[in-house]
């Protein structure tokens, strides 16, 4: 049974995650180069409701919300709370419960996702210009005024002006899946903090393999080839492609879990296994080998290959 923690230990926790994770949502807004700041802003309430229960994680997420609305304003302490502490304390909420790190990840991506259905409903030209805004410098007058002073070839800016048009045309019929994926990652960026944390310091509240073990219904697939076929028909065919994008991400998941099946079992020191994964990841075709093996797992499921002869015989 875990000790109670020492009631100074259990304040400084919680004055330290809300400064941390008031910090971090506040350097994301102090400027656009640090917005990934936001994505891992509710880690630190994560630890603090695991350390110090519930009414600790509470504490810690309203005094972060309030140091962000003094600095900023009411709005933006909503939206923190809202978007970002909310739905991420759902995974230690979950682990708390004992229902494990991957089933409340999909509590907080559900959540996350509901959030974005309703702004894309109410609020989808705003979006879709958040979205579009970053393709509109890159090739906007001025970006490329500096290009040509910076001393780049003609030929190489008309390339890049091109390539910008293409993503700017493409982001315009896939921003919406584009926020559903970005939800999805900032739920992945928080979860495999949290792992990699508890595993060095508290490894009792992991179950092994969480990750590993992941594996979509086969009914994902039946949906994927019938967003597929739905771009050949022009009134749906904008949906078709933002199914198919998130559906892919997902498979893109399975597959990855795949390989860390594999790198696991490796015969090797854990900093062998890391670097099998991340060569894997730099790999340019990464998204889309990995996509086709979370797919054709669905079938074959080639974890079971890994294990004895005796299990797959019992299987």
């Amino acid at each position: 049974m875990r000790a109670r923690p020492e009631p100074r230990n259990a304040t400084s926790g919680v004055l330290g995650s809300a400064l941390a994770s008031s910090l971090l949502y506040s350097l994301s807004l102090a400027h656009p180069m640090l917005g990934l700041c936001a994505g891992v802003a509710p880690f630190p309430l994560l630890l603090v409701r695991l350390r110090s229960g519930l009414a600790g994680g509470v504490m810690a997420t309203l005094l972060a919300a309030a140091l962000v609305g003094a600095v900023f304003a009411p709005g933006h302490a909503l939206m923190f709370l809202a978007v970002w502490a909310v739905p991420i304390g759902l995974i230690g909420e979950a682990m708390a419960r004992g229902r494990g790190l991957r089933k409340g990840c999909g509590w907080a991506f559900a959540v996350l996702a509901m959030e974005i259905l309703i702004a894309l409903f109410f609020a989808s030209p705003t979006l879709e210009a958040r979205a579009l805004a970053p393709f509109e410098h890159f090739r906007s007058a001025a970006f490329i005024e500096d290009l040509r002073t910076s001393g780049m070839p003609a030929d190489q800016i008309d390339v890049w002006t091109e390539q910008v048009s293409i993503l700017h045309a493409v982001m315009a019929v896939v921003y919406p899946a584009a926020y559903i994926i970005m939800a999805a990652l900032m739920v992945l960026a928080n979860a495999v903090l949290l792992r990699s944390y508890l595993a060095r310091r508290d490894p009792g509240w992991l179950e092994g393999g969480e990750f590993e073990g992941l594996r979509w219904p086969v009914g994902l697939s039946v949906v994927f080839v019938a967003a597929g076929l739905s771009v050949l028909a022009p009134p749906v065919r904008s949906a078709g492609y933002n199914v198919l994008l998130v559906l892919a991400f997902f498979f893109v998941l399975q597959g990855l879990a795949v390989v860390a099946y594999y790198a696991n079992r490796l015969a090797g020191p854990p900093v062998l296994r890391a670097a099998v994964l991340v060569l894997v990841l730099v790999n340019p075709w990464a998204p889309q080998i990995l996509a086709l093996l979370g797919l054709f797992d669905m079938w074959f499921d080639f974890r079971k290959w890994a294990e004895p002869p005796q299990q797959r015989g019992r299987a």
